[in-house]
């Protein structure tokens, strides 16, 4: 099957569009061998990090992987900046184990760890930042859409403001409706362009957002040459496969009763019931996954039960 029937079995129609809020579309919207791509990065890293960004250069890492279902890849975007600062983005959909703020961190020291050479002077030591863009919401407490954590003492007095971590929860901008977009910031135009751009009924909206956001504009180019790529559309069907399997086997346990023993097990709050939790999905022949996600236990420790 040659590539042009192959962009027709998979994509809808000629002059659908991909959705940036997808992993795969996601990294490669950013990271496009083209001029479009690289302007759209540096733009979106200026709205996020409130300064000029310039001289963009991506950081190699994990390449994309064909096998969709492989979730120990992560598809995100590592770049270095100004003269040596660095930055990871990517975009999150569900928040797992509810450990987000722990994993977001982590990742920040990993960066710095990675760009700074050991014997160094400390004064030389670079800003890193991890940007996350979450389709959940991570802070119920607050309205703000986009959070700034750094280190500092009660009083406020940063540390050294060498490690950022920024989330921004898509949820919250969406909750904003039909807001004209000269009445949003930078970063709210770029949220609303991820969570609108593929909508055909929202096409007039998006080329508003563009007009205002000479990035965005740059972004939607690369969306339109990327979404002619039969792979990604592939894959973005894969994707969809998969999430309705994972939500067809959580309506299964459901009604095997299982929900009500995972609740049990977490209200115990003990190793030994989510133990036993799990030797009871094992032998329904749940998904060593689906049982992670539900009981907090590491795939690991499941397997060796």
């Amino acid at each position: 099957m040659n590539t042009g029937n192959k962009l027709n079995r998979y994509r809808p129609s000629p002059d659908a569009l991909l959705n940036p809020c997808r992993d795969e579309v996601f990294k490669a919207l950013f990271t496009n061998e083209s001029a479009e791509s690289r302007t759209a990065l540096r733009c979106f890293l200026t709205a996020v990090l409130h300064k000029e960004v310039k001289d963009v250069q991506l950081r190699p890492n994990e390449p994309p992987v064909l096998d969709d279902s492989d979730r120990a890849v992560r598809f995100d975007v590592s770049c270095t900046f100004n003269d040596g600062e660095a930055v990871d983005i990517e975009l999150q959909r569900v928040n797992k184990y509810h450990s987000f703020g722990a994993r977001a961190e982590y990742l920040c020291a990993r960066l710095l760890n990675s760009v700074f050479h050991r014997g160094n002077d400390w004064q030389n030591i670079p800003r890193v930042y991890q940007i996350s863009l979450l389709n959940f919401i991570f802070d119920k407490d607050d309205q703000s859409a986009v959070s700034h954590y750094r280190m500092q003492k009660d009083n406020g007095h940063m540390l050294s403001g060498i490690q950022t971590v920024i989330f921004l929860e898509l949820p919250k901008i969406d909750a904003l409706g039909d807001v004209p977009p000269e009445s949003l910031n930078s970063e709210q135009k770029w949220c609303k362009f991820f969570l609108d751009a593929d909508n055909p009924g929202r096409q007039e909206y998006v080329r508003k957002l563009a007009a205002g956001e000479g990035g965005i504009m740059e972004a939607k180019k690369t969306l339109d040459r990327i979404s002619s790529d039969w792979v990604l559309w592939k894959r973005e069907l894969d994707r969809d496969v998969i999430e309705s399997d994972r939500k067809t086997e959580l309506r299964y346990m459901r009604e095997q009763g299982l929900e009500k023993g995972m609740e049990k097990g977490k209200q115990e709050g003990t190793l030994q019931a989510k133990r036993e939790d799990a030797c009871n999905f094992k032998k329904l022949g749940v998904s060593v996954q689906i049982i992670a996600q539900a009981t907090g236990l590491s795939e690991d420790e499941i397997s060796g039960l």
